[in-house]
This record gives C-alpha cells, sequence and structure tokens, in this order.
C-alpha cells in the first residue's frame, strides 16, 4: 500500500483537492491532536496543584528543602519524604508534557509553512 493508494479515495471524494493538501492537512490535524492532549495534561496538573508549573517547582524544592530540617520528627519526615516523592512523580511528568508540547508547537510552525 502506497501513500498515494491511502490518499486517493479521499481526493476521489473531494475532501482534499491533491495529495499535498491531504497530507499537509491530515499532519496538521494529527500534530493539533498531539497539542490538545498535552494542553489537557498540563491543565489537569495545574488544577491538581492549583499552581502553574513554575510555581510548582518553587513550592516543591522548598517542601525539599524541609527534608533537611533537624526540627522534623522521624514520622513526620518520612511522612513528608513519602509526599514529595509522590510530588516529583507529578513533576516528572509535567515537566515531559511541557517539554513535549513545546516540541509538538514547533512541529505544528513547521507543518503550517
Amino acid at each position: 500500500m502506497t501513500v498515494a493508494s491511502v490518499l486517493q479515495p479521499l481526493i476521489a471524494r473531494a475532501i482534499f483537492p491533491d495529495e499535498e493538501t491531504a497530507v499537509r492537512e491530515l499532519a496538521m490535524e494529527y500534530v493539533l491532536r498531539q497539542v490538545d492532549s498535552l494542553q489537557g495534561t498540563i491543565l489537569a496538573f495545574e488544577r491538581k496543584h492549583g499552581m502553574t508549573f513554575a510555581q510548582f517547582q518553587q513550592y516543591l524544592h522548598e517542601r525539599s528543602r524541609l527534608l533537611d530540617s533537624p526540627d522534623l520528627d522521624e514520622v513526620t519526615r518520612r511522612r513528608l519524604g513519602q509526599s514529595v516523592m509522590s510530588e516529583e512523580d507529578d513533576w516528572l511528568e509535567w515537566k515531559a508534557a511541557m517539554e513535549m508540547l513545546e516540541s509538538w508547537l514547533g512541529l505544528k510552525r513547521e507543518v503550517a509553512s
């Protein structure tokens, strides 16, 4: 199966005027779906934590520093450590989503030109 044979029914039904337009529009649609998905992931993290990524990064840094406090008892330190580890997991997923979004947005600009 070739690209032309896949696109031919779409062109024959006048969904797209030609192969180049079909490929460009289908690629853009795919890119936009990826962008929408990643924006949804980022928004979910913002809602979950009630702050932007930059704010969350600062918050997490401050919470991590608390673990070094000599004033914490062992039970509090353990609970805080578990909480910070969970938050670090969110931070990593959030950061990856933001980086992937930037990459897809760059690709969007390339496909559009």
